[in-house]
């Protein structure tokens, strides 16, 4: 799957940046992925990094990067979504970087946060997300039927 439709080979110039930043600059790779997380760049740049991060330094793509005011975990799926990152959504997206199907909780908190935004663009990739798994309608009507908790 590839949310973003980005050509594969554009990967290994990511990988190398990444594998530079961590041997030569002691760069931790947890470190790395925050700052995609919260990255203005492009979302190439973001989606790339993302991915290398994840399934070559074994960063976790459900991880926990915050907690929220009433003290509930904030998972990176959430967070890009809040701060309309389309790349590294489209990587968590594609990584696994929630538990549960698309009607479930993480899924669905993803989706209310970009609708609640009124982020197009990551609506439009959760729901694509959804599509290529065939589950789009479940996924739409579960978020028409919940409310943001």
């Amino acid at each position: 799957m590839n949310l973003l439709n980005l050509k594969p080979e554009n990967r290994d110039s990511f990988s190398s940046v990444v594998k530079t930043l961590v041997q030569k600059h002691q760069t931790q790779p947890s470190e790395m992925f925050l700052h995609a997380i919260e990255s203005e760049a492009d979302p190439e740049m973001n989606y790339w990094m993302t991915m290398v991060l994840v399934q070559e330094y074994f960063v976790s793509a459900q991880q926990e990067v915050a907690k929220d005011a009433a003290g509930e975990p904030v998972k990176a799926l959430q967070a890009a979504c809040l701060l309309e990152n389309a790349g590294v959504v489209a990587a968590l997206l594609e990584l696994g970087g929630f538990k549960g199907a698309v009607t479930g909780k993480e899924f669905q908190l993803a989706a209310r946060i970009a609708s609640q935004h009124e982020s197009q663009a990551i609506l439009g990739l959760l729901m694509k997300y959804a599509q290529e798994k065939d589950e789009l309608e479940p996924f739409m009507r579960s978020l028409q039927g919940s409310t943001l908790q």
